[in-house]
């Protein structure tokens, strides 16, 4: 029997056993997995009322809460495809995206009108339409109206049956090589993603999960189907506050959340200033930059949670690899089982990886050679939205490879060690170089530059400029800075810039980054 791999089964589950349990917990609101399996089947049935058909795109712009959720199933049950958009890019890129997936309908939290507009504004040929999640505007729908008005079940065509190789999910990467590409996930990589996740990490029905990641990232770090799957508590987080993010973990008795190393930063401060009860704190599911023994251990004892690092791409649903500790080394000194916690992790379940040269020979697991790292199973994408020729370029002979380059060791624990492609990893978030360079080489006064990635105390790296300036003409830092970041999302501005009489080349003319990390890198940014 071939039964098709379909999250909603998840939900069907979990609705049926544990009907009466808390499902999710979003502010002054809950609901149980009953009434959260209801809401779906009439967010389903009111999306179908309107015209939604399968293959049709369904944009959402909104925080991390409980109608984004809803669509994680909602939205794919009968085909539609689900596009969670990221708030914090620039209006330019979102209007990219709605060009490059054509969605028939936006859903938006009120505080986006103004971008809805933009967005409804760059493409008046498309058909929209508006339904708003929160606030009373009179222009617009509200979310609860719209699932009020769903056809009852008896009028409402039968869902067709799913292919679990077509697309459910498309995520839009934070034009880490320039332009926002689309990464299709099938039913089947999101299905065994959340399988994946089960077996690799240590979750069980009584989890309770805060979402600290937002959930247009990354699949939300697969956290919406997993946690489903199993029975346990969703807990909503709409914006990352220290202190708010404290409190929640002590009121709901959280045992998971997934964070990136500057917010664990400002966690550990946040726990030295005020006292809070997190004994039920489990696992802390770390992705984002490599974590050095000391961190870890700084974190965990601020904390009190097991830190398990990770890696993982939007083109893998996320999870490659889980830091978790293998029972053959549970005896080894703590210190050194940190350093393997602050890694990128040993494969997961059902994952295969390799290191490989330029001519894709493998490299050895000795943990000293490096290599692109590659990666071939089931949470793999189907390819990018619209872009075969980009697809080709990274899936090759059954194998995805990722960009970045790493080592394995004798015990399969994966360290990237840098980034093939250039990429700056700040807060979590993937900022392409190229990207900001296109943004200064748009000043007039600008002749050559190159923006890498410095260490910073808070955000893990962020960018540094450095610039040549055309004979006879002149600028400022501030003027270059203020120039280029004007057309750049918040997380991605420029913090750093210097100046330099000549950057150095390859004997073809390139621009050696390597020589500009190690001569312009150093130190540490303390803006």
């Amino acid at each position: 029997m071939v039964v098709p791999m379909n999250v909603n089964r998840f939900l069907n589950r979990t609705a049926r056993l544990y009907a009466n349990k808390t499902a999710v917990v979003d502010q002054d609101m809950s609901y149980t997995y009953a009434e959260m399996y209801e809401r779906v089947q009439r967010l389903s049935r009111a999306l179908k009322g309107c015209g939604i058909k399968p293959g049709d795109r369904v944009a959402w712009l909104g925080y991390n809460n409980h109608p984004l959720l809803e669509a994680y199933f909602g939205v794919v049950q009968f085909g539609a495809i689900l596009v969670p958009l990221n708030i914090r890019l620039a209006v330019t890129d979102l209007i990219r995206i709605i060009e490059d997936c054509s969605p028939s309908l936006l859903v938006f939290d009120s505080d986006f009108d103004t971008v809805a507009r933009q967005l409804m504004d760059a493409n008046p040929g498309m058909e929209l339409i508006e339904i708003q999640i929160e606030g009373s505007h009179p222009q617009y729908q509200s979310y609860e109206s719209f699932l009020a008005q769903a056809p009852d079940l008896d009028q409402v065509p039968e869902y067709p049956e799913i292919d679990e190789n077509q697309v459910a999910e498309i995520f839009y990467t934070s034009g880490t090589t320039g332009m926002p590409k689309g990464v299709g996930l099938t039913y089947r990589n999101l299905f065994m993603n959340a399988m994946q996740v089960l077996i690799s990490g240590d979750v069980g029905d009584d989890a309770v999960i805060l979402h600290t990641i937002p959930l247009f990232h990354v699949n939300g770090w697969g956290t919406p189907h997993y946690i489903t799957a199993i029975g346990g508590t969703h807990i909503m987080l709409r914006r990352f506050i220290p202190d708010v993010v404290l409190s929640l973990v002590e009121k709901h008795r959280v045992t998971h959340a997934s964070l990136v190393p500057t917010m664990a930063n400002f966690l550990n401060q946040a726990a030295e200033q005020h006292a809070y009860d997190l004994s039920s704190w489990r696992y802390m599911t770390f992705g984002g930059a490599p974590s050095p023994s000391s961190f870890v251990q700084v974190t965990m004892d601020h904390l009190g949670a097991e830190y398990v690092g990770g890696y993982g791409l939007s083109e893998t649903s996320p999870l490659v690899s889980m830091a978790v500790i293998k029972d053959t080394l549970a005896s080894e000194d703590p210190a050194l089982l940190n350093q393997y916690r602050g890694t990128a992790g040993i494969p997961a379940v059902g994952v295969e990886v390799a290191i490989v040269d330029e001519q894709d020979r493998e490299l050895p697991w000795d943990g000293t050679a490096v290599g692109e790292l590659k990666v071939r199973g089931d949470v793999v994408m189907q390819g990018y939205w619209n872009k075969p020729e980009e697809t080709a370029k990274v899936i090759r002979n059954g194998w995805f490879f990722t960009g970045d380059m790493a080592s394995i060791d004798p015990e399969g624990y994966i360290r990237i060690v840098d980034r093939k492609k250039d990429i700056i990893i700040s807060g979590g978030e993937n900022i392409s170089s190229v990207e900001l360079e296109d943004a200064l080489y748009r000043h007039p006064a600008v002749f050559e530059c190159c923006v890498i990635g410095v260490p910073d105390a808070k955000w893990g790296e962020v960018p540094k400029a450095v610039v040549v300036l055309k004979p006879g003409m002149q600028a400022t830092q501030e003027e270059l800075m203020n120039f280029a970041n004007s057309n750049l999302a918040s997380f991605k501005v420029i913090k750093a810039l210097d100046f330099a009489l000549e950057l150095p080349k390859t004997g073809t003319g390139k621009i050696q980054k390597t020589k500009v990390r190690k001569d312009y890198g150093g130190g540490w940014f303390n803006g």
